[in-house]
């Protein structure tokens, strides 16, 4: 079995959140991420067979890190308050920023290694944070997810990371504006748009960031394989794999969250507009990664089942991406469950008929919808 190992009496506990998937000898799935291990009659009894895991990506952990149990949503208030205080301090032109970064960096891959499914829903989801902020760690979990699955060095893929909540550091302010009214910006805003990464690298330098990568990645991250992007027009040779990447995660980013009014763009949409400028504007090698790792029906989605029940997607499909793991969160009539019903979508009525939208102003308990409580 390719990159699998032998599960321990050590890997498995009662009350436990996997953070990996099990699997039989034979290589059938028997647990996905996320699955709790209820007593210890189940654990008994599966300490009885040969088992095997996913690999845990030691190298993208830091010496703090390890399959957590802390809830992505509740760690988000935290990553975004920290964010908000390091941009201050570029802005300042303070000198701290560096060790600042490099701890949110690693917490945050952190969180995407351990748990990944609750990390990818923390970029659907609605929340209540400031969008330049929170775009921000969008792309760094985006960049993050798809790092990892390419194998990118651990250095390489922490200056992604900063790269990736930095980018924006000269425009924080009109990005909120801009969020705020919708519409067209002005032909001023236009421009300081185009020049924003020239201005980011500038401001990051000033700090005392100076690494090549990160500046690379933050000054190109705008441009196109076409050469229809901005500051530069450079073509596909001249742009780095990361800055592709990070490019891909700010579009996609930006798609599928509500902005100025306008309702986001579904999740099934977002992810054609990369098949459709794969090889063109965008790397074709890597939008089709973002498609298969996100997956249809990726974490944080709101689908419609079968029988007119409105679920949240909480694990990505293993066996079948059409099939993922999805609660219950409103009946026909609207109303909304108490609690959250876990729904098999590999029987009829809960069968996934497609995507849908949901109402803002109903606030939803994620830590209970993904079982952190």
């Amino acid at each position: 079995m390719d990159e699998k190992i032998r599960v321990t009496w050590q890997d498995l506990s009662v009350g436990r959140r996997l953070p990996w998937n099990v699997y039989a000898e034979s290589g059938k799935l028997l647990l996905g991420v996320g699955h709790i291990i209820p007593n210890q009659a189940m654990l008994d009894n599966m300490r009885q067979y040969v088992m095997y895991r996913d690999e845990i990506p030691e190298s993208y952990l830091s010496e703090s890190g390890g399959p957590g149990e802390t809830s992505p949503f509740a760690l988000m208030d935290e990553l975004v308050s920290r964010l908000n205080g390091i941009c201050k301090d570029i802005e300042a032109g303070e000198k701290n920023a560096g060790e600042n970064i490099v701890r949110l960096v690693k917490d945050l891959m952190n969180m995407c290694a351990t748990e990944p499914d609750a990390s990818i829903a923390t970029i659907h989801v609605p929340n209540k944070y400031s969008y330049s902020l929170y775009h921000s760690i969008q792309c760094a979990v985006i960049c993050v997810l798809l790092g990892m699955k390419t194998k990118m060095p651990v250095k390489d893929l922490q200056m992604l990371c900063a790269a990736s909540l930095l980018a924006n550091i000269s425009m924080l302010q009109l990005q909120n504006e801009l969020f705020i009214r919708g519409g067209k910006a002005s032909d001023e805003e236009q421009q300081l748009i185009k020049s924003h990464p020239q201005r980011s690298v500038k401001m990051l330098q000033q700090a005392g960031l100076n690494n090549r990568m990160l500046l690379d990645i933050v000054l190109k991250h705008h441009e196109r394989l076409d050469g229809s992007g901005y500051p530069s027009e450079l073509k596909v040779d001249q742009i780095s794999p990361a800055a592709m990447m990070l490019a891909i995660a700010d579009r996609y980013g930006a798609m599928v969250t509500m902005r100025g009014g306008r309702k986001p763009i579904p999740v099934n949409e977002s992810l054609k507009n990369f098949l459709v400028g794969a090889g063109t504007e965008y790397d074709q090698r890597l939008s089709l990664l973002l498609i298969k790792e996100l997956t249809v029906f990726p974490p944080g989605s709101f689908v419609k089942l079968h029988n007119g029940e409105t679920a949240i997607v909480i694990r990505r499909g293993r066996k079948n991406p059409m099939q993922p793991v999805v609660k219950s969160i409103e009946g026909v009539d609207g109303r909304r469950y108490s609690n959250p019903l876990l729904r098999d979508c590999s029987i009829h009525d809960y069968e996934i008929t497609g995507v849908c939208s949901y109402d803002n102003s109903k606030p939803l308990n994620l830590n209970k919808i993904w079982d952190y409580v």
